[in-house]
């Protein structure tokens, strides 16, 4: 397989996906029989999500247990050494000293002990099942296979049942589709829109279709902060590998016109991204927004050194803040960063930061050893994203959350084994 997406001479666009499932059917007939069936089972991982949270859950969870139990039997450290890995445990020690010193041990202790799946999960894609460059573009192709598969759904559901309340729920019946787009689908986005403008021309065409018509459905799932995220990350994707500026503008352009005609066409849709996003920015003390993030700077005042425990928020917010009228209690704070300090306190925060930090910057240190690769060179978008500190965000403990967006951190960080130099 070669070591970078570029055309092959000779090769169409039809030439290309015959060889890359070519080589993916031979790098599985490779492995014994066990392992070759444990990665297929990793693959499928993007059309999992799809289901629901528990299958989903019990996917990444499996994945993660198996490899610790595979390092464990093989005594295998070298992993250890990245700074990222003992960044993750060590925010993971400070949450478990939390949880057992808050005033919720028992709850609290669960869900910080449980948490360390999603970045396990995240380790064994990048040391163990994503070590082979044809299975990681596999997995890539598998996660843009569930990107399409999404956007067919959500297209069906528009149709059929049209929206409700501004919103979009199929396959879930929960409100979270858009969730899946924006960071289980987020790695795979990021890479077609920078082929979308990049000098590849026999992608650039459909890469440009799909995702046009994949941020199309984002506005109308109605997830406002998904969308940006999904925007801002395609377009600094595209300016980062090797860009046809001409076509980037193009490109912009046309996504420029096309959210706009689903504005004039659907008033609801462009009230809820336009008149009441504004409205709704934390300016002004009736915020949504501002009195969400109220309620984790009380709970913060009320153990600033190591938190109220993970997840505790959610059981005491009403308590903490019985008595501030400016505070909306919610089952978290709506910001990575205001919880991570509310339920872990300053030592966490700075904990925290190191761990995040520390996986964009070594997204980003793979991206620059690998420029010619679209995958690695855009890596870093992919955490750097998901972890921006100005944004309201779903729960940092949570499950479905963690699910999506840990999905879109651990093929992200496999990008390191795209290095030319790495056999």
């Amino acid at each position: 397989m070669e070591n970078k997406i570029a055309s092959l001479p000779g090769l169409t666009l039809w030439g290309h996906i015959l060889k890359f499932w070519s080589d993916v059917l031979t790098a599985l007939a490779e492995m014994p029989k066990a392992s070759r069936w444990f990665h297929i089972f990793w693959l499928s991982g993007p059309l999992i999500l799809l289901i629901e949270r528990s299958p989903a859950d019990a996917w990444l969870t499996i994945c993660a247990l198996a490899f610790l139990v595979r390092v464990i039997v093989r005594r295998q450290t070298d992993w250890l050494r990245f700074f990222w890995v003992k960044a993750v445990f060590t925010f993971w020690g400070i949450c478990l000293v939390s949880a057992a010193l808050s005033e919720l041990p028992t709850y609290s202790l669960g869900e910080a002990f449980i948490w360390i799946r999603f970045p396990l999960f995240a380790m064994a894609s990048c040391f163990w099942l994503g070590t082979d460059k044809r299975l990681l573009y596999a997995m890539m192709g598998t996660t843009m296979l569930g990107m399409v598969l999404m956007s067919g759904i959500l297209i069906a559901e528009v149709l059929i049942v049209g929206q409700q309340g501004g919103r979009l729920s199929w396959p879930y019946g929960d409100l979270v589709p858009g969730n899946y787009l924006a960071k289980a689908g987020l790695p795979a986005f990021t890479v077609l829109v920078a082929l979308a403008v990049s000098s590849e021309k026999q992608f650039a065409v459909p890469a440009a279709f799909i995702s046009l018509v994949s941020i199309i459905i984002s506005v109308i799932t109605g997830e406002r902060v998904n969308f940006i995220l999904r925007a801002c990350g395609g377009m600094l994707a595209a300016v980062v590998w090797r860009p046809k500026w001409l076509r980037l503008a193009v490109l912009v352009a046309i996504e420029l016109f096309a959210i706009i005609v689903v504005f004039v066409a659907t008033p609801t849709i462009g009230n809820r991204f336009v008149d009441s996003f504004i409205a709704q920015l934390p300016t002004n003390a009736d915020s949504p927004y501002l009195r969400v993030w109220n309620g984790g700077i009380d709970a913060f005042q009320t153990a600033p050194i190591l938190g109220i425990g993970p997840d505790n928020y959610r059981k005491t917010c009403n308590q903490i803040s019985a008595t501030f009228s400016d505070v909306d209690c919610h089952t978290h704070p709506h910001n990575y960063y205001i919880q991570i300090l509310a339920e872990t306190g300053v030592i966490g925060l700075f904990s925290g930061i190191v761990m995040l930090g520390s996986i964009i910057c070594f997204c980003f240190v793979t991206g620059r050893r690998n420029r010619d690769n679209v995958i690695a060179a855009t890596a870093f978008v992919v955490p750097l994203g998901l972890f921006f500190p100005i944004q309201t965000t779903a729960d940092f403990f949570g499950q479905w959350n963690n699910i999506f967006m840990w999905s879109a951190v651990a093929l992200a960080l496999a990008g390191r084994n795209l290095e030319t130099s790495r056999p």
